[in-house]
């Protein structure tokens, strides 16, 4: 009977807890993702396409830099270097813009910069997305971690 009490004095106590959190406290949260964490995923160590191989990701002050070694039937293999930034639109959603690319150590032509989005770009938003679920309020890059701020959908 005293156990029974006790849990009631407990649940009541919570509940009356819950009611004074404040409501912004409950409608956001943190998400932090570590730059190993995000090259052990699935996605990184298997690629969906099999031209990437070798893809590495190295979260930099306010960028990140994904490499891999990328072939095609036609051409390769390129060791590529692709630079992201991200901004966060008035939507919540981030568009990460390459501001810069490599092939073999060389600027990427406009081919080889076609082919790098079309593999890389859509991988690392895919990859981010299954980290994240909700609006994007910041985002914050060190050379260690992602931290992402969210708000509820």
């Amino acid at each position: 009977m005293a156990i029974r009490r006790l849990f009631l004095a407990v649940t009541a106590i919570m509940m009356l807890a819950m009611a004074v959190v404040p409501t912004f406290a409950q409608n956001t949260r943190t998400v932090t993702v570590t730059e190993t964490q995000l090259n052990e995923t699935y996605r990184v160590t298997n690629p969906a396409r099999r031209q990437i191989t070798n893809k590495n990701v190295d979260l930099q002050a306010g960028q990140v830099v994904i490499s891999a070694t990328v072939s095609g039937r036609n051409f390769g293999p390129y060791a590529v270097s692709v630079t992201l930034v991200p901004t966060i639109g008035s939507n919540g959603r981030v568009t990460w813009t390459v501001t810069a690319a490599t092939a073999n150590g060389q600027t990427a032509s406009g081919d080889i910069l076609t082919i790098i989005n079309n593999n890389l770009v859509t991988a690392w938003r895919n990859l981010v997305r299954n980290h994240t679920n909700g609006r994007v309020i910041s985002l914050t890059i060190t050379d260690t971690d992602a931290t992402y701020t969210l708000a509820a959908r």
